[in-house]
């Protein structure tokens, strides 16, 4: 995917791109307009893997585009109702990570990825195109594509994604639409059956003969359709614009707006076996020839606001939101080998106080409820404050978040059936509190994250992989710390993450994890930037969670701690012009450090390898 590229630097992006390309993403359900930079950075370009963008700690099944659950409690996106999509939203195109353009002359971008030993590759390929007709309209597509065999037996992955996208900026009237189809297919192995293969492995074996628990044939396919569209129509004023008090000309100050955001999501899931597996699982309720689950959600949501901006009020400069939200759920399963589905609707009410003007001081708070529907007494109160202030020569930029939130647990944790797996619950609401803070000083490289979070009534799958609900209170205490040191064309960057979990059976997380590059970086001929380092990941050892192939969830166990191995690469990257190109030999360290390389049970990460990474960009 493209949405993510957003690379720490040293540097700053070529200067004269600014002048052709704009880039920016949705940031709410209200259609809300929030600037990015565009991707051209010279630093990192190696971090592509999707895994290793995703979060410094991550627990997945060893190959690109298999599920994924990061091991830093923060950086884990919010769960939804379909929990089969929760494994895979790191590789998933959405309006949440889709990027919007707006060029001055058409933009593509080409992306080349291969990495392994040979007819094992992880291979992957994107393209991006975008083209303005006028100054107000912009269209786009992306396809990207993934094949990667593994290094292990029957871990295959295939994952396409296309996109089409496009945007409309008038002075009253303004849109941005969606329509993004993603579709990955993983086989899986149930883990390898014994770590005596990583940790002494017998003579004569390697990774593609290591013996695994599942046999050919047992396949996970995931299917997400999201149509997206945002339209909103402004009333307002027109006074007289002015740089450096000479006037300019009249420029259209919005007043109030009214904007409405339809969006569509289609999601589907199915567990394929050739035959049914009888002796991984524990149970195996339908003895046909295979085993076929499949489930199906489409949701359809309208959300209709009405803004008042901040120029409405002369004396106190805030803005005023009121919005209503309408959400219809239809599920399709199968229940005693008929097709069977059910409709959910929900209601909900909100509004927002913001101040979002200026860079001294800016809040925004939300308050939202809802009053009809399966979902009714739901409730969600967030809101931030951020602040800038001058100190010296330092640039000192503090913001405080929280929020309170009580949500009905997903329809799939209260009833599933398929055919290793059923449960019917009847489980109460979670009650989430958090709050948390940023002290940042961009000017010294160095930001400092803390968060704490309680959860009451939390769900989690247990030790036979089953749903169950927490009677009681989950802590989670967190401090997120980067510092970045740079002397003269060396740097070395750091991102140490500490967390404690109140309860390790429930919620399983290491204590620390860390991350570090170190790098020299230089230009050459006056027209090639190089950068050549050393990366590292580490995490202490804890009972990290394992995973259920059949249900696709990470679920607690107390048998096997998983960490204190260290993984190491070294990489070049290169940069000139349009053109970025990086090679790395990833987990180095295997070559000459003995340990149980696991990502967690069953699943250990890929030995030693060798990748490397292509793009271009094109202005014209």
């Amino acid at each position: 995917m493209f949405a993510d590229y957003a690379m720490s630097q040293v540097i700053p992006p070529e200067k004269h791109i600014d002048k052709y390309v704009k880039t920016w993403q949705v940031s709410d359900k209200f259609g809300t307009v929030d600037s990015i930079a565009v991707d051209t950075a010279h630093i990192n370009f190696q971090q592509t893997h999707a895994v290793e963008r995703f979060s410094i700690a991550n627990a997945y099944n060893g190959n690109l585009g298999s599920p994924l659950q990061s091991k830093i409690y923060f950086d884990r996106p919010g769960l939804n109702d379909f929990i089969f999509a929760n494994a895979y939203a790191p590789y998933v195109r959405n309006i949440e990570n889709n990027v919007f353009y707006n060029s001055k002359t058409p933009f593509s971008y080409l992306r080349y990825l291969t990495g392994g030993t040979n007819y094992r590759e992880e291979d992957q390929i994107g393209f991006l195109f975008s083209a303005n007709a006028n100054k107000k309209l912009n269209f786009g597509t992306t396809l990207d594509y993934i094949y990667a065999r593994g290094e292990y037996n029957n871990q295959a992955v295939k994952r396409f994604e296309g996109s089409l996208f496009g945007s409309y900026d008038g002075e009253r009237y303004s849109a941005k639409g969606l329509i993004a189809y993603n579709n990955l297919s993983n086989f899986e192995n149930g883990g390898i059956q014994d770590p005596v293969y990583i940790l002494n492995p017998p003579f004569g074996y390697n990774t593609a003969t290591i013996p695994v628990n599942l046999g050919v044939g047992v396949q996970n396919t995931f299917k997400h359709l999201q149509f997206f569209y945002n339209h909103q129509y402004s009333l307002g004023f027109e006074r007289v614009a002015k740089v450096n008090g000479d006037s300019v000309g009249k420029e259209f100050v919005p007043v109030t707006k009214f904007t409405h955001t339809i969006q569509l999501d289609d999601y589907q899931r199915r567990y394929l076996e050739n035959s049914a597996e009888q002796t991984f699982y524990r149970n195996t309720y339908y003895l046909q020839d295979e085993t076929r689950d499949t489930l199906r959600l489409q949701r359809l949501n309208n959300v209709f606001s009405v803004s008042l901006a901040e120029e409405f009020n002369k004396w106190m400069k805030f803005g005023l939101t009121a919005y209503a939200e309408n959400e219809i759920e239809r599920y399709y399963f199968l229940q005693n080998n008929s097709l069977e589905n059910l409709v959910y609707a929900n209601t909900r009410l909100g509004a927002i106080l913001s101040k979002e003007q200026g860079q001294a001081f800016n809040y925004k708070v939300n308050a939202e409820i809802v009053l009809l529907g399966s979902k009714i007494g739901d409730f969600v109160l967030d809101g931030f404050f951020a602040g800038k202030f001058r100190l010296a020569k330092d640039t000192i930029s503090l913001r405080a978040n929280g929020f309170m939130r009580l949500d009905e647990p997903a329809n799939l944790l209260q009833f599933y059936e398929s055919n290793h797996f059923k449960w019917e619950n009847n489980f109460n609401k979670t009650l989430r509190t958090h709050v948390g803070g940023t002290f940042s000083v961009p000017t010294r490289n160095f930001s400092l994250d803390v968060a704490v979070e309680n959860i009451s009534g939390k769900i989690y799958f247990d030790s036979l992989a089953l749903p169950s609900q927490h009677d009681g209170n989950v802590q989670i205490v967190s401090a997120n710390l980067k510092q970045d040191f740079y002397f003269g064309k060396f740097a070395l960057e750091n991102n140490v993450v500490y967390q404690l979990s109140s309860n390790q059976s429930v919620l399983p997380l290491p204590s620390l994890a860390l991350y570090h590059n170190f790098y020299f970086h230089d230009k050459w001929f006056d027209v090639l930037s190089a950068q050549i380092g050393v990366d590292l990941r580490y995490h202490t050892a804890y009972y990290a969670p394992a995973y259920m192939p059949a249900t696709g969830q990470f679920y607690v166990q107390d048998k096997m701690k998983i960490g204190n191995y260290p993984e190491m690469s070294v990489y070049a990257n290169l940069h000139l012009k349009r053109t970025r190109f990086f090679v790395k030999y990833y987990h180095i360290n295997q070559l000459f450090m003995n340990g149980l390389y696991y990502s967690m049970p069953g699943y250990p990460i890929n030995p030693a390898l060798l990748k490397i990474g292509l793009t271009w960009s094109f202005y014209d």
